[in-house]
């Protein structure tokens, strides 16, 4: 005999997997974009990544919704960054990455060093150091699901790993506006230090535009050079690393296909097919589609799971995090104007 719930779970079936979770980020990110508006200090995308953060450990989130979320996340946060070519020239990314180029590789390579470090002191794994330092110092879970595909991580080690760096990004979300607006930086050091130094792009762009347009322009186009790193960085893995896994297709996913995208909206725009009109249209939507985005990694906030990680993995992401926002943060108070 069918019950309700047989019935339920046959409508739903009818619709893409991913539709139910997108509609819940989307209510949530309207209601963090209609507090942003009667709060502008705070801003909808903290509103937003409070009210998945709130949502997701007061209630029992059915998993019909979890597809969605990791749709909006993944996919639709490329969309976002493809969308916000469109608003920047060819010419000012070409001279904001040269301004950060020098302060991407400190970060790069020191974050990582350091974490390793960090790691040998504190007795932590090595997989799980190195992977901690990856995501600290490029970009987060995206990185240190790449890198794992190179050094055949365990599941256990991979997940305290983006367990550790989510935590970290979503205390940069809270505290970056704050510490930039108290030191006053002007628009291109925000932009190189939140670029340079927050771990997810998510959290980058999210933080970027919710301190002002330009810095998020900056802030995002710092940030798509720092991703490129991924690939420089897995081949040296390779060669350092001797296992079996399947190392051609890890450097194949690598590359992060979404900066061509925002590349080509740039060109467009540099040469007029993409007229002011547009260009503002697109750039309105890419920025609810950032709120959405915080709502969805609001939704992936489990309290329990940071409990659980232990101390020292938790002290190993703190070192790596703070060095990494303090080496940018010198680097583009003395060596930026």
């Amino acid at each position: 005999m069918e019950t309700n719930q047989d019935n339920l779970q046959r409508f739903i079936h009818k619709f893409p997997s991913w539709l139910p979770g997108t509609i819940l980020v989307f209510l949530i990110a309207m209601g963090g974009k209609a507090f942003g508006n009667l709060f502008p200090a705070i801003g909808g995308v903290i509103f937003a990544l409070l009210l998945g953060i709130v949502l997701r450990n007061s209630l029992s989130l059915h998993e019909v919704f979890f597809p969605g979320i990791q749709f909006v996340v993944k996919k639709l946060l490329k969309v976002s960054i493809v969308l916000l070519g469109a608003t920047l020239s060819i010419g000012s990314i070409l001279d904001i990455g040269s301004q950060s180029i020098f302060v991407i590789l400190l970060v790069v390579i020191g974050g990582i060093l350091v974490t390793l470090l960090a790691g040998k002191m504190l007795k932590i794994d090595k997989m799980l150091s190195l992977l901690i330092g990856v995501g600290t110092s490029i970009c987060g879970a995206t990185a240190i699901s790449v890198v794992k595909g190179v050094v055949q991580s365990k599941e256990t080690i991979t997940a305290y790993a983006i367990s550790t760096i989510f935590f970290f990004n979503i205390l940069a979300t809270f505290l970056y506006p704050w510490i930039g607006q108290w030191l006053n930086l002007t628009v291109l050091q925000f932009g190189i230090w939140i670029g340079t130094s927050i771990h997810d792009t998510s959290s980058v762009v999210a933080v970027g535009y919710l301190v002002g347009e330009d810095v998020g322009e900056v802030a995002t186009t710092v940030k798509l050079v720092r991703t490129l790193f991924i690939l420089p960085l897995v081949l040296a893995i390779s060669f350092i690393i001797v296992n079996k896994s399947d190392k051609s297709a890890s450097i194949k996913g690598a590359f992060p296909l979404f900066i061509i995208g925002f590349l080509i909206m740039s060109a467009l725009y540099s040469v007029g097919v993409v007229s002011e009109g547009a260009s503002s249209l697109l750039g309105a939507v890419a920025k609810f589609l950032i709120i959405m985005v915080m709502a969805g990694v609001g939704l992936q906030v489990e309290w329990r799971k940071f409990r659980a990680l232990g101390l020292r993995p938790f002290l190993a992401g703190f070192i790596a995090s703070v060095f990494v926002a303090a080496i940018s943060l010198i680097y583009v108070i003395y060596m930026i104007v």
